[in-house]
């Protein structure tokens, strides 16, 4: 039976309302604390482990805020790319975490760190624990520290039910849920600086995104054991057809904006040609 986490996900992941994590926060305003913009500034940073697939997501949303004529400030860019490289961070020591009781502990202390318990850090990876003290540190200062606690539990939960199911549909249930939540930790840092029609877009394009990646990536990710199912024709067809009209839903938001447009045929092009 697929696991009740997923079953019982949220409606908002499956549509386009509002998350129930949004904010009407004014935080800094231009600026921020000097102190905290320092610590952005760090976090901001790759490091050489860093995969470059995570640093081309900042190269993508910097097109698509310019597409929906929005212009990022420098901190809201340095915390898109901070929280990015977080998640990227996280993921990596996750993937090479083989056992799942050992990946469940490091779920806890990941979960304890950004509620504050830097017990923890002597237990994590440096690099992580350096990383999760921005979020922290960040998610108090702009007042959705108990949001981004409760989506990044739920993004842990959800990636181990990923990580073990044999199911077709909850791992594609798996992969819209995961590519909503990151969305929506996202629009937690930078919605200030966004428009609706904008959150709208980015709602919408999370699963078919986060669907992409899991289809590029299933084979891989199978040989190194970090996914159960097999990637066969049938899954490869299913999580296909979930990617395919969820594209189509896209293209309303393309018909009166040609750089939108023109982004999501390069996207599309690169993807075609990756798999040739």
């Amino acid at each position: 039976m697929p696991a009740a986490n997923t079953i019982q996900a949220r409606t908002w992941i499956f549509n386009d309302s509002p998350s129930p994590f949004a904010t009407s926060s004014s935080r800094y305003g231009e600026s921020k604390p000097a102190a905290l913009s320092g610590a952005s500034t760090s976090a901001a940073s790759p490091s050489g482990e860093t995969r470059p697939e995570y640093i081309k997501l900042l190269s993508d949303l910097s097109i698509l805020t310019r597409s929906f004529g929005i212009h990022l400030s420098h901190a809201s860019q340095s915390d898109a790319a901070a929280l990015t490289f977080c998640i990227e961070c996280a993921d990596r020591v996750l993937d090479a975490t083989s056992d799942s009781t050992s990946r469940r502990e490091l779920a806890e202390r990941i979960v304890g760190m950004l509620l504050g318990n830097f017990e923890d850090r002597a237990n994590l990876h440096p690099e992580l624990a350096r990383r999760l003290t921005w979020l922290e540190t960040t998610a108090r200062a702009y007042g959705v520290h108990s949001q981004v606690c409760e989506i990044v539990a739920q993004l842990l939960r959800n990636a181990e039910c990923m990580r073990s199911t044999r199911h077709i549909s909850e791992f594609a249930n798996c992969a819209v849920l995961e590519g909503r939540l990151m969305v929506e930790l996202l629009l937690l840092l930078i919605g200030q600086w966004t428009t609706g029609e904008f959150d709208q877009f980015m709602r919408r394009l999370a699963a078919p995104a986060n669907l992409i990646d899991k289809l590029r990536d299933a084979r891989r990710d199978f040989r190194r054991g970090e996914i159960a199912i097999k990637p066969t024709a049938i899954f490869r067809s299913f999580l296909s057809w979930q990617m395919s009209w969820r594209i189509l839903r896209l293209a309303p938001f393309c018909f009166c904006n040609w750089r939108l447009a023109l982004w999501g045929l390069r996207a599309l092009c690169t993807e075609v040609n990756t798999r040739l």
